[in-house]
């Protein structure tokens, strides 16, 4: 068995004989997703990613506009796009409140159910994040500013150590509270520089709109930064959406561009197109050899770099040798002595879907990095829940961080014969519970009970493809196949996180990972390849679902 480039796919000989016809049905999805996702190629190798509007930047907006007097006609999209929002109150509690609040619709209960919905999400950022909604609560006039916070809960903790865009929030927060409770000698200069220097005429800063709306709330409470107030908010209403509303960020080009890649790879994407993309993310890596989420953005992170890392490694390694080697280098510096990987800054909180990621994508040199990988899969088996799955991280279904995890144990080393059997335990335990939480439909929710979804079902299968029996795949293909749009596309339901817990949107990453999922099936559960001359001229056999 010859061993597939990307994220540690095992891949079959070609011709072998095809013993499940219901994957043919995956061919044909796969094919009519490949040639969509191509189109999602800009000429300069780039997927743009662009991000949905969010309430939570909505109001805060609408705020911002409001207390400045200006932009009436801005204003009036924005409460046109909350208007035509219809939210779940059970499932999305704070957009729901939020909302209602920015229309005049508000009621006692709000405060204390935005707090209730926090407090559920274990996370270890969730200090700051009661701390920056308690702010934002009582900047916004639905309810009072906390008496009991002290300026030591606008500091960063031993375990979490701010990226770029959290030290630019919580000095917009530490300044807001001040104003707002009376404090104004909480106020530091340094704060007020931090938060001048974000604002300009060349762009959002970072692309974090979150960010930079706090900051500009900060701002505005000093006349003598009038200037950066302006150039800040003629950027923000330049980028609001078509439909009225505001993202939390302005792009996610990066991720995008190497999940796709390397999505398209495997499934026979023109080379062409495909060293267009790797030409695109060589040109974006940084100095210290990461890469950001985004282009124009400086804080680089070991999620991004991974994928990078794994998709010019699947396409080319050779060619990008240099930009490999720095990948590389990056990530081995960015472990902890625990063993995990952090997001961001090297010292900071491990996380497991980090450290899954970091590993898969050294995995090709696994015999430098043994030491590195086996801490790195110690770290994950001892942060395992008991149910079976793992801190959420950036995405919000629990399959995510599954499906990386279980790529990352089958790379344990001969030589750590000693964690074998924690990690064929942990691997039961995750794969029980993509077992039990699988629904009748054949798909995946993000959490055991919720409703199926594509992008849900996509990391569940990535999973179970190299480890479980036919029968939970087959239903679960066939699920997708279903959801699969007439031009190829999936839509989904919001599955990434930021700030945690909060969802937000880009679409074309629901294609993404649908187009890997049945990439990892067909590449585990090997079927007849179709006639080429069908592919190229989009003659597709027509299947019924029971034959998928």
């Amino acid at each position: 068995m010859r061993t597939s480039p990307y994220m540690n796919v095992p891949a079959f000989e070609s011709g072998r004989p095809a013993q499940r016809p219901w994957a043919r049905g995956a061919v044909v999805a796969r094919e009519q997703l490949r040639e969509y996702l191509e189109t999602q190629v800009g000429e300069d190798g780039c997927v743009r990613g662009q991000c949905e509007s969010r309430i939570l930047e909505s109001v805060l907006s609408l705020h911002l506009l409001e207390q400045l007097g200006l932009f009436s006609e801005v204003r009036e999209r924005i409460e046109g796009y909350l208007r035509a929002q219809c939210i779940d109150e059970r499932e999305d509690p704070l957009h729901a409140v939020l909302r209602r609040h920015a229309l005049g619709e508000s009621t006692p209960q709000d405060a204390e159910a935005v707090r209730a919905y926090l407090a559920r999400f274990d996370h270890f950022t969730n200090r700051r994040k009661r701390m920056m909604f308690s702010v934002l609560m009582a900047e916004l006039g639905l309810a009072p500013f906390d008496s009991v916070l002290t300026p030591e809960d606008f500091a960063s903790s031993g375990e979490e150590k701010y990226q770029s865009w959290a030290t630019v929030t919580v000095a917009s927060l530490r300044i807001l509270h001040a104003v707002g409770s009376g404090y104004p000698e909480w106020i530091r200069a340094e704060d007020v520089e931090l938060l001048t220097a974000t604002q300009s005429t060349e762009g959002a800063w970072e692309k974090h709109l979150l960010a930079n709306i706090l900051a500009l709330l900060a701002l505005r409470h000093f006349p003598r930064r009038g200037e950066s107030v302006q150039n800040g908010i003629a950027l923000l209403v330049s980028v609001q959406n078509a439909d009225g509303g505001i993202p939390f960020i302005t792009g996610m080009e990066i991720f995008c561009t190497a999940t796709a890649g390397l999505a398209l790879v495997e499934a026979g994407a023109r080379k062409s197109l495909l060293y267009r993309m790797a030409d695109y993310l060589v040109g974006e890596q940084q100095p210290d050899g990461g890469w950001a989420y985004a282009e124009d953005v400086h804080q680089t992170d070991v999620d991004d770099t991974a994928y990078c890392l794994e998709f010019l490694r699947a396409l080319d390694p050779e060619r990008h040798a240099h930009a490999i080697s720095q990948a590389e280098a990056y990530l081995v510096d960015m472990q902890g002595g625990d063993g995990g990987f952090p997001t961001f800054v090297a010292g900071s909180k491990s996380e497991v879907a980090m450290t899954a990621g970091a590993l898969n994508a050294l995995a090709p040199n696994r015999e430098q990095h043994a030491e590195l990988i086996t801490q790195g899969i110690r770290y994950i088996v001892t942060h395992q829940k008991a149910d079976g799955s793992f801190e959420r991280s950036w995405s919000l279904s629990e399959t995510n961080a599954i499906f990386r995890a279980l790529l990352a144990m089958r790379l344990l080393p001969e030589s750590a014969s000693g964690l074998r059997m924690m990690v064929e335990l942990a691997e039961e335990y995750s794969l029980d519970y993509l077992r039990r939480s699988q629904n009748v439909d054949g798909g995946w929710g993000q959490r055991a009970g919720d409703a199926s979804d594509p992008i849900s079902t996509s990391y569940a299968l990535i999973a179970l493809s190299h480890f479980d029996e036919p029968a939970p795949i087959q239903r679960g293909v066939r699920y997708l196949v279903r959801q699969q749009q007439a031009d190829g596309r999936f839509l989904s339901i919001p599955d990434q996180a930021g700030p945690r817990p909060i969802a937000y949107n880009v679409p074309v990453l629901s294609d993404i990972f649908a187009l890997l999922a049945l990439d990892h099936v067909l590449a585990a559960r090997p079927v007849v390849a179709m006639p080429a001359w069908k592919v190229a001229t989009g003659r597709y056999p027509t299947m019924s679902l029971e034959a998928c």
